[in-house]
Formats: C-alpha cells, sequence, structure tokens
C-alpha cells in the first residue's frame, strides 16, 4: 500500500467532529434502487448502496436525501423530482432504520452525514413564482407561520438524525431546494423580514441553523451545501455565494461548506454533463475558499483521484466529493491507495443512470457498471462457475464485450469474434462528437479488461453462420449491433445526403489529413454506408461551397429522427468544426430520451454556436441544395434553400441477420444489444450481465 502518487489526497483531515484519513468525499445522492423507509429489501438495497463505497476505501459518505416533511394542507399532493410529503423524520421507522445504516457505515469504518432537503416549488417557496425555464408550476408562498414551523421541523428532524448515530447534517441550500430559493434573489421576492436585502434573503437559513445547534445536544459535523453560482438570470453569482460563506463563518456554527453549480435543469445542471471539462468549476471554489477558514468540499464532475490530487494541489477545496464515480466504480479510493490492483472503472457521463428512471420509469441503472443499484441483489453470489462452458460471442460493442468479460471473470472460455479493427462497437463512432470524448476511455479499458482476462480476441474476424456453427461452442451470442436507418425521403440517395455515423468518420479523418498538412477529397455518403454504419465507400460531393475545409460544406442540416442523443451530440459536433447547422426534428423536442438534467447544457451549446432548431418539422423531399419541409402536425409546407449537406440521424436498424441464421444450428444461441433492440448503452450492458448471471 502506497498513497505517494496522491499525497495530498490522502492527508488526513479534521473536519467538525469527523477525523478523516483521506480527502475523497460522497456526497449525498439518489438513484440506487433502495429506500431507507421503503420495504426490507428496499432498506437493504440502500445499504448494500453504500456500503460499496465505504469497503472500497471511501470514509465520508453522505447517504440519500433525507426529505423535511412539507407543510401541505390535506390532499394536496406534490409532484415532480425530489416532492416529498410527510418526509423522512417524522416516519415512526426512520430513528431506527437510519440508526441501523449508521452503525453498518461505522462498522465498515466510515462516517454517515445526512443531507436535510425541501425541494422548492414542491408546492412551497418564499414567493409565488418558479425557478427556472423547465417547471413553470408556481409555488406557493410561505407564510411567517408556516416559516416559523419549519424551523423548528428542521431542529427537531437533525437532533432525531444525531441522536439515532448519524455523524454529520448538511443543510441542502441549493439545487432548487427551498432554502436556495429563500437566499436567490431569483425566487425570494418578498418585502418582509425575510426578503429584499442580503441579510433578510439569508433569515430563514440562519434561523434553521441556529435552531439546529440549540436543539442537538450530542456533538456532531454540521455543514452548508451552497451554490456557488446560479448561473441564471436574476440569480446570485459567485460574489454572492463568498458573502454567503463569510457571513455564516462568522457566525461560527457551522463546520464546513460544501459547493456545486448551477441549478438543477440549467445549463449546467447539478449532474454536468461530458460537454463540460472535468472540474470546470474548481477554480470557481477556490474564489469562495477564499472567504472562510472552514474546510471546503468541492464538487461538480471529478471522475478520478488524480482530478481531485489536481483540484487539493490547487488549492480550491481542502476535500474533493465524487458522486457518479463511485457509482462506477466503489472501489476507486482503494485502487488509488494501491489496495485494489485493478483498474479504475471509468465513468464516461452519460447520465443514463437518471434519464432511464426519469424519462422512462425504469430501475437507475449504469452503462459502464452493471453492479451499480444491484450491490444487495449481487451479494453472496458465487463469483466462479462450476461448470465451465466453451462461449462464443459475435460482436464486440457494449453487449458483447460485456458479456464476453462476466463471462471469462466466472470462469469460462470466451472467445470474441469482432469484424472491425477494434473492440466499442457504436461507441467507437459516438465518441468521435466532441462532446463524447470520454466515452473512449469506456473503450480502452473494457479492452484492457478483456485482455487481463485472456478472452480470444480476434479483431478483423468476420462471422459468416457456418464459421459459427463449425466453432463448437457451447453457447453462441450475437451481439452484431445495427445499421443506420435510412428515412424513406424522396432523393435520399444524393451524393451530398450521409448517415451521422459517415459525417463524424469523414469530419474526423479530414481533420486529421488538415492538421497532417495533407488533402482529401474522400467522403462517405449515405448510399454506401453499411453495417455498423460507419460507411464502407467513398462517395462524392460534400456539396457546394467548400465551408469549414471538412467536405460537408457550409450549411449542414441534421435531420433527427431519433429519441437519444445523437441529433444533439451531431449537430454540436459540426457547429464545433464551424459549418452552419440546422437540426431539423419532427418531435416537439429534439432528443426526447434525453433527460432534464442533460439537455439544459447540452441546449445551451447548440444555440451558442449558432445551431437553428426547427420543431415539428418533417423533411418529404431532398432536391439537391432545397429541402422540402412539412409540419408534423398541419399542414404547413415549406422550402429551405442553400443547403450543402445533409447528416441523417435517423436511428438504427437490427443487424439480426446472423441470429436468424443460426437459429436451429447450435445448441444454445442467444441475441442481445443493439441487434435485439437498439436502445441506451446501459440496455446493451444489463442484457449481457442478466445473460452472464444465468451461466454461473
Amino acid at each position: 500500500m502506497t498513497d505517494a502518487p496522491f499525497p495530498l489526497t490522502f492527508r488526513p483531515i479534521e473536519v467538525g467532529t469527523l477525523r478523516l484519513d483521506h480527502r475523497i468525499v460522497v456526497p449525498p445522492h439518489g438513484g440506487g434502487n433502495g429506500n431507507l423507509l421503503g420495504s426490507a429489501a428496499e432498506f437493504e438495497q440502500h445499504c448494500a448502496l453504500w456500503l460499496a463505497k465505504v469497503r472500497g476505501g471511501v470514509q465520508w459518505v453522505g447517504g440519500g436525501p433525507n426529505f423535511v416533511a412539507n407543510p401541505l394542507p390535506p390532499g394536496f399532493e406534490p409532484t415532480g423530482v425530489g416532492a416529498h410529503g410527510p418526509g423522512f423524520f417524522r416516519d415512526p421507522q426512520y430513528p431506527q432504520r437510519i440508526g441501523e445504516f449508521a452503525r453498518r457505515v461505522h462498522d465498515a469504518g466510515g462516517v454517515l452525514s445526512v443531507q436535510m432537503v425541501l425541494q422548492g416549488g414542491m408546492p412551497i417557496g418564499p414567493s409565488a413564482t418558479f425557478s427556472g425555464y423547465a417547471d413553470h408550476r408556481i409555488a406557493h408562498a410561505l407564510d411567517t407561520d408556516e416559516i416559523a414551523w419549519l424551523v423548528r421541523e428542521y431542529a427537531e428532524s437533525a437532533a432525531i438524525a444525531v441522536a439515532a448515530g448519524v455523524d454529520a447534517i448538511e443543510i441542502h441550500a441549493n439545487h432548487d431546494d427551498v432554502v436556495q430559493w429563500f437566499l436567490s434573489p431569483a425566487t425570494n421576492r418578498r418585502t418582509d423580514a425575510y426578503g429584499g436585502n442580503f441579510a433578510n434573503r439569508r433569515r430563514f437559513l440562519s434561523e434553521i441553523v441556529e435552531a439546529i445547534r440549540s436543539t442537538v445536544a450530542t456533538p456532531f459535523t454540521f455543514g452548508l451545501r451552497l451554490n456557488l453560482d446560479e448561473m441564471i438570470e436574476g440569480g446570485y453569482a459567485i460574489d454572492g455565494c463568498q458573502q454567503l460563506v463569510e457571513a455564516f463563518t462568522a457566525d461560527g456554527l457551522v463546520d464546513y461548506f460544501s459547493f456545486d453549480v448551477g441549478g438543477n435543469w440549467d445549463a449546467p445542471s447539478y449532474i454536468p454533463i461530458p460537454w463540460y471539462d472535468d472540474a470546470q468549476w474548481a477554480a470557481l471554489c477556490g474564489q469562495a475558499k477564499q472567504a472562510t477558514h472552514l474546510p471546503v468540499v468541492y464538487a461538480g464532475r471529478v471522475r478520478t483521484v488524480a482530478q481531485a490530487e489536481a483540484v487539493l494541489a490547487a488549492g480550491h477545496a481542502d476535500l474533493v466529493a465524487m458522486a457518479r464515480a463511485t457509482m462506477a466504480d466503489p472501489d476507486l479510493v482503494n485502487k488509488a491507495r494501491g489496495l485494489d490492483p485493478l483498474p479504475q472503472r471509468p465513468c464516461i457521463g452519460l447520465n443514463e443512470c437518471i434519464h432511464r428512471k426519469q424519462v422512462e420509469g425504469l430501475r437507475y441503472a449504469c452503462g459502464v457498471s452493471t453492479s451499480f443499484a444491484r450491490e444487495a441483489e449481487l451479494a453472496g453470489r458465487p463469483p466462479r462457475t462450476r461448470t465451465p462452458l466453451d462461449v462464443l460471442v459475435v460482436g464486440g460493442g457494449p453487449a458483447g464485450s460485456e458479456l464476453a468479460a462476466q463471462c471469462a471473470e466466472q470462469g469460462h472460455r470466451v472467445r470474441l469474434w469482432e469484424r472491425s479493427g477494434t473492440i466499442g462497437g457504436a461507441i467507437n463512432i459516438a465518441r468521435l462528437a466532441r462532446g463524447n470524448r470520454t466515452y473512449g476511455d469506456w473503450v480502452a479499458w473494457q479492452a484492457d479488461r478483456l485482455a487481463r482476462l485472456g478472452v480470444d480476441v480476434r479483431l478483423g474476424r468476420a462471422a459468416a453462420a457456418d464459421d459459427v456453427a463449425a466453432a463448437g461452442a457451447d453457447l453462441v451470442a450475437i451481439c452484431t449491433g445495427a445499421s443506420p436507418r435510412i428515412p424513406p425521403i424522396p432523393g435520399v440517395d444524393q451524393p451530398h445526403v450521409f448517415t451521422a455515423a459517415a459525417a463524424l468518420r469523414l469530419t474526423a479523418a479530414l481533420t486529421v489529413a488538415n492538421l497532417s498538412g495533407q488533402e482529401s477529397n474522400s467522403a462517405e455518403h449515405v448510399t454506401t454506408s453499411s453495417g455498423s454504419g460507419s460507411g464502407s465507400g467513398t462517395g462524392g460531393g460534400g456539396g457546394p461551397g467548400g465551408g469549414g475545409g471538412l467536405g460537408l460544406g457550409r450549411h449542414v442540416v441534421v435531420i433527427a429522427e431519433d429519441d437519444g442523443p445523437a441529433p444533439l451530440s451531431v449537430s454540436d459536433h459540426l457547429a464545433g468544426l464551424g459549418h452552419r447547422v440546422t437540426l431539423i426534428h419532427q418531435s416537439a423536442a429534439p432528443s426526447p430520451l434525453v433527460g432534464k438534467y442533460s439537455n439544459g447544457g447540452m441546449f445551451a451549446r447548440l444555440i451558442d454556436g449558432g445551431v437553428e432548431l426547427l420543431a415539428m418539422t418533417r423533411v418529404v423531399g431532398i432536391d439537391g441544395p432545397k429541402l422540402e419541409l412539412a409540419s408534423s402536425y398541419g399542414t404547413r409546407r415549406s422550402t429551405l434553400e442553400g443547403v450543402d449537406s445533409v447528416v441523417l440521424c435517423a436511428g438504427s436498424i437490427p443487424d439480426d441477420t446472423l441470429y436468424r441464421q443460426l437459429k436451429g444450428r447450435v445448441p444454445r444461441l442467444h441475441v442481445l444489444g443493439d441487434a435485439f433492440a437498439p436502445r441506451r448503452m446501459v440496455f446493451a450492458t444489463r442484457q449481457a450481465s442478466a445473460l452472464a448471471e444465468t451461466l454461473r
């Protein structure tokens, strides 16, 4: 064991009553399919999620959000993300459940904090308004009696948690919380003692802090989670945050501050996408840190311990919070310390973990870690099989490579045939877009994983049905991905029409050529693309007018018939290369399966990058530089002229031909991933894991 590579990260620190041996914190977060107050099984899953992080080396964990009671009239039903009526603390089960949770964390060597949350606008707030651009439900303006009731409720609730054995209390004063709504001039329009000037806007939180300190007799650590910059018109920025920090430091009642940035669903949200840089707002945290001598925690897209070390080295924070990174790999601290020899599984920022829950109503899951949110379910299962099989996997995308890896980990003999020169499948195409640069981290990690496990990977190996049948495998899995869907638009076969994959490959190839001082006139055109959607021929064109020097011409139209993020990512990528981009989507909003934790930041960069969005519009004809348009709803027709090239983001069609050819010819045959039905990456890796589980 050595902490040498990260001396600052593994330097001990005291935070209030906490004595910590390192500086990595897992902040409070939901999304683990557990429930502190749910059934016995849900409680076990809740504990298992957090205990995995403690056993993986993290000492201070935040647990899930603990909701404060909402003072609602009988019959009113709060709705929206984070809405909760009765709260947690008054539930008869709460003292026993939170106490048992804390005991298990302590026994594993960790410490536990409780973050007190009351979501703003659900339905209460300081004023009858709303906080942003994605939710227009008007809040009930709290009167002074309700404010006094809430102050008492916070104090008594905190006392219940500390008495049960919790080590720290944190007030959630950001992320659209009622407390933040009082602090922010954007949402606090009051003219009484709780609004107007700075002192009045902070009065509600000040009274909560004072009440908790005077009510809770047992020593505990007390912190505030604040917003560095609301990044919304009329809100407060870093100077307002510094003013809050100075005031609460002077009061002498709190022990630490925790910071992140943005709003729930703004640009950025508090779950920032890879379109932003890692640790992008750490320097902003450093400015807030200048206003206090107390320990400061930075949260905001830190993916590795090396990045955390850099934040600490720059003096921007005293501790670094990592949430999604520990979902992807709860063992990352032990790995950084050398206690676990395996490399860290990278979080690549898909945000599928929350989108599938928020948008589709499915269970939480992670695209790169199939054990996340299943910790209790997987506990106690034998790691190795007693009956090894000879497994042949055809296709090395997310489904195929994950199946191959998990089967090998269980002790099966595994062969993987991939017709291209690398594993990764469609991820290798997606990562060519500038916003998806982190996807390559997963491809590299997965390739290394397969090599370490001894999987017999044959790259450049096409798979004919006779070859697969002759391979003699006990089990064959067809993971051959999908081909781009070409919408039935008249004129779609013209040389200036490209699939999204072809456009991304073309721009990548020509960028490399330009950087090396070479010239290239080759282009991949829609009629030559096949298989993985990458294209295999060299079409002509590239459109009139040149533009960007990248073969697509100046004005590029992206046709979106895809509910996923591809239309947004491709449009952003092309705009970043200097093209004038028009994104035409026949749905009410582009990429409807991208939830509002991500799309605010994506829309912001598209708009600032000059991308024009045409909503509820269909392309019904392509005639050279002219497109015929029709409304998705109604009868309006129009034309768009001066188009140099067209890029199709129209989804994919399963490539299941090999599967159908092999039915009845091999003893155990499966089809999964996009070859079954194209969906999010998490669908593919979860299918792979589910199949592997049946083979233990």
